[in-house]
């Protein structure tokens, strides 16, 4: 394609007519502003003849509006209807009327009960009226309501818009009014009117999200020569709404196409539309579900982790700031979740282990997974510190007595479930602990010692020490680890807790 997709937005109407408490003037102007930042270049306020409220709420987002963006109002094909509309968006630099006639076989027959030939004449004498009224100023956009409907009739549709095109309107719109097909259907019949009307006529696409499947035939729309794309922040609309914007703009993105939308202020409408219109969002809706980042399968974590930092992720479909959203891949842990899961939460609450620690606390957290159901990040993190900072093992800590001006250092502990008291002599305490190692028979040696402060992440622990002391026994090295409010505890936890690993068996 050649022509850049234009989008039109149509929450201001087709969306806010759908919701349980339309919006007034000034939450659709809250609105409106949004629409600009997110950059769309046309957007259909309303239907000023259905209520006082939604004219003067037209008619005042008209007056503000920039000089680059179509502002247009719908109405049928009637006199009033479309005298109404220009009324309300004469104020704005570039004003639109769109009006509307079904054209369908069974919508002309049962709904309008009118003959083809009235409703082809009604359409045209429309338009001409609405380019009257717009003169140079402004345009008008016709929509043959319920064209998804027309496969029977399609060439008597086709000939009716290159009339109603004659007669004044310089863009086509084909609504899939009510999604039934599966989209190559309706696709294939955008193609023919693309390719039957005159190449100045811009031809949109307006698909309804009955079966799930607008996306795809909004985006399929564009590749066969529909470049105006009328769509609905947040999917929003009528029974089961309107094309998504967002997943049009990135799919569009993602095919190589450039679009006009500033793709960084998705999120953040997303987030900010669903508390104006009071529909949550379906925690796996696509882009801006809660749940669209989330890797739950112990699969899917594991490409995830291997590809965290790089644009294109092995289980995701974009790098998510492109679209505002500071999160790119969510592990959580269920018993369908691997080490990756227990490497990646640890490390992203400060708590450095390396994958083989994570895979030793893996079975251990999948049990109690298969009871509790998924594990909150502080669950995880108090099983780890039960397991692998304070210690039941073989040897578990109770207390330490500095005596001071002695170099003595005083341990009351458990072995193997009986207590003990041993008085160790040495220059300090981490050297006195691996002395009391030797006496007791778990002799280990020290590789390294590491000290810090546990992470903010860790909501429960910040601020407290970690200790993190390798040692080695017997040809094998691990990492003790040991959290406390006092550093000394926080080590003699650690060395307990590494003595625990080596001699588990």
């Amino acid at each position: 394609m050649n022509k850049k997709p234009f989008f039109y937005d149509i929450t201001l109407r087709d969306a806010n007519q759908a919701l349980a408490k339309p919006w007034n003037k000034e939450e659709k102007e809250i609105v409106f502003k949004q629409l600009l930042k997110l950059g769309v270049q046309g957007i259909e306020v309303g239907f000023p003849i259905a209520s006082e409220m939604d004219f003067e709420s037209c008619k005042g987002l008209a007056q503000i509006a920039p000089e680059n963006v179509v502002i247009s109002a719908l109405a049928r094909a009637k006199t009033a209807d479309i005298q109404k509309a220009w009324d309300a968006v004469q104020y704005a630099p570039k004003p639109r009327i769109h009006t509307f006639l079904a054209m369908s076989p069974l919508s002309m027959e049962h709904v309008l009960q009118m003959e083809p030939v009235a409703v082809r004449k009604q359409a045209i004498e429309a338009v001409s009226f609405a380019k009257s009224l717009v003169g140079k100023r402004g345009d008008v956009e016709f929509s043959p309501e319920h064209f998804g409907d027309c496969v029977e009739n399609i060439d008597f549709v086709i000939e009716s818009l290159k009339q109603i095109a004659a007669a004044g309107a310089t863009t086509i719109n084909l609504p899939n009014t009510v999604e039934r097909y599966r989209p190559m259907i309706f696709v294939d019949m955008v193609r023919k009117v693309v390719d039957a009307l005159p190449k100045d006529i811009t031809v949109s696409i307006h698909c309804h999200n009955d079966l799930g499947m607008a996306t795809a035939t909004t985006v399929e729309g564009y590749f066969v020569g529909a470049t105006q794309m009328e769509c609905a922040l947040n999917g929003l609309g009528e029974r089961s709404g309107n094309t998504n914007i967002y997943e049009v703009a990135v799919a569009l993105h993602n095919c190589g196409i450039e679009t006009d939308i500033n793709l960084s202020e998705i999120y953040e409408t997303a987030l900010l539309t669903s508390k104006w219109a009071n529909v949550p969002i379906y925690p796996k809706a696509p882009l801006i579900g809660i749940e669209a980042v989330a890797h739950r399968s112990g699969i899917h974590q594991d490409g995830a982790s291997k590809t965290k930092n790089m644009k294109k992720g092995a289980y995701r479909p974009i790098d998510y700031s492109l679209i505002g959203r500071g999160e790119n891949d969510v592990l959580t842990f269920t018993s369908q979740s691997g080490k990756t899961a227990v490497y990646e939460i640890l490390n992203h609450n400060g708590y450095p282990v390396e994958l083989d620690e994570a895979a030793e606390l893996q079975p251990a957290l999948k049990e109690i997974s298969e009871r509790e159901g998924e594990l909150s990040e502080s669950r995880i993190l108090e099983v780890f510190r039960e397991k692998c900072c304070n210690l039941n093992g073989r040897m578990i800590f109770h207390t330490i007595d500095v005596i001071p001006g002695e170099n003595r250092f005083v341990f009351k502990f458990q072995k193997d479930g009986a207590a003990c008291e041993e008085s160790i002599s040495a220059e300090g305490p981490i050297e006195a602990a691996l002395l009391l190692s030797r006496k007791v028979g778990l002799p280990v040696e020290l590789k390294s010692y590491k000290q810090s402060v546990v992470s903010e992440a860790d909501k429960l622990w910040a601020g407290r020490a970690l200790s993190e002391i390798a040692l080695s026994a017997n040809g094998k090295t691990i990492m003790g680890r040991g959290v406390s409010s006092d550093t000394l505890v926080a080590n003699m936890r650690a060395v307990f807790g590494g003595i625990n690993k080596l001699y588990a068996a």
